[in-house]
């Protein structure tokens, strides 16, 4: 790894806000998979690879059989091999799942960053996302996330709304 890229991730390590340098170089390897693999060793390395909510989750435990497609309400950040709805249902779930995986990512980039408002705006987006797919755990996670929006805004009393939120709907 180039070593500006490591200084950049120490400096994440020590300050706990990214640099925009750093979260461009995330940004643009997220198209690159041997950047991006090289970037998240780094990060595991440093205790700093857990940007968002939870520890990773295993999509198969999420799905649900069911007869009604899913329907593709927001831009792919990847290109997929045929249209959205031609894909099994399945198969739509797994691509809207990582969606929001890849969504939550950004968000906590935006937030670690500095970018308070863009942050809560995908997180109110990841909220909507784990709804469509009726996954409680990503509606939970994306609660907490919008409760380090507030805590970061300085408003406690939405901070706790949230992690109540999200408690509700971990329980449900």
């Amino acid at each position: 790894m180039a070593q500006d890229i490591q200084q950049l991730i120490e400096q994440l390590a020590s300050s706990g806000t990214m640099s925009p340098e750093l979260l461009q170089r995330i940004q643009a390897a997220m198209n690159d998979e041997s950047k991006l693999d090289e970037i998240l060793s780094a990060l595991k390395e440093m205790g700093a690879d857990q940007m968002g909510s939870g520890p990773p989750l295993n999509i198969e435990e999420y799905y649900r059989e069911g007869t009604k497609p899913y329907v593709l309400r927001w831009p792919m950040g990847v290109n997929l091999p045929m249209p959205f709805a031609q894909l099994d249902r399945k198969t739509q779930f797994f691509v809207l799942f990582q969606e929001w995986t890849r969504r939550e990512m950004e968000g906590m980039m935006a937030l670690n960053g500095g970018q308070i408002e863009p942050a809560k705006n995908i997180f109110n987006e990841c909220l909507q996302r784990a709804h469509e797919i009726e996954v409680g755990e990503l509606v939970a996670r994306s609660y907490e996330d919008l409760a380090k929006v507030a805590d970061r805004l300085g408003d406690r009393a939405a901070g706790r709304d949230y992690s109540r939120m999200a408690a509700q709907a971990r329980a449900a």
